[in-house]
């Protein structure tokens, strides 16, 4: 690898085997299409992650990290029945308390998802700080990740992002998809995020 002098930009050459059009055109879709996120997945299984809120958009989260195999801890004062449930039969770990940055220790990620965007925002910083990733559900702009909406079936994992900015346009896609993969029938449990 070329050592790069200071203000340099590396070159970049051409894909071996394609042609040279075909790589102006995807050059051009880079330039016009900058991402926000960049998605990938990330292995969370047997690794702590944190959600904070119990309430609907908490419990996906819940639901989701539960998934992927994900230890999760849930602090909340209250939570969803979905919630509680998983709570009681062992599947999550649930403080019953407001969320303190002692309990975001250790953590691979936390999910932010109160109600009170204050909060949020408090706890998204107490979180760096202890460098766990961060979803804030209240602000795409202070998420260091999002959770795309998503399909699963064996085999595939399909997730449509938006940047955050439209969530609705990014299930009607991932339903979209989905329809298409599974030869034209909409998925019956879709995974909502």
């Amino acid at each position: 690898m070329p050592i790069l002098g200071e203000g340099e930009e590396p070159k970049v050459p051409l894909a071996q085997g394609r042609e040279s059009a075909s790589n102006r055109t995807f050059s051009h879709l880079i330039a016009k299409t900058p991402m926000k996120y960049l998605p990938l997945g990330l292995n969370v299984s047997g690794k702590k992650c944190v959600v904070v809120g119990g309430g609907k958009v908490g419990t996906r989260k819940v639901e989701t990290l539960l998934r992927a195999g994900a230890t999760v801890l849930l602090v909340a004062p209250e939570a969803s029945s979905r919630a509680v449930r998983l709570a009681e039969t062992g599947q999550i770990n649930w403080i019953r308390d407001a969320a303190e940055e002692r309990h975001l220790g250790g953590a691979l990620l936390a999910v932010v998802a109160t109600d009170d965007e204050g909060e949020n925002a408090r706890l998204v910083e107490a979180a760096k700080h202890l460098g766990v990733l961060t979803c804030d559900a209240s602000s795409a702009e202070r998420s260091e990740i999002i959770f795309g909406a998503l399909h699963v079936e064996e085999g595939l994992t399909i997730g449509v992002f938006t940047d955050g900015e439209n969530p609705s346009r990014a299930r009607a896609t991932r339903d979209d998809i989905a329809a298409f993969v599974s030869g034209g029938r909409r998925p019956e449990t879709p995974v909502n995020d």
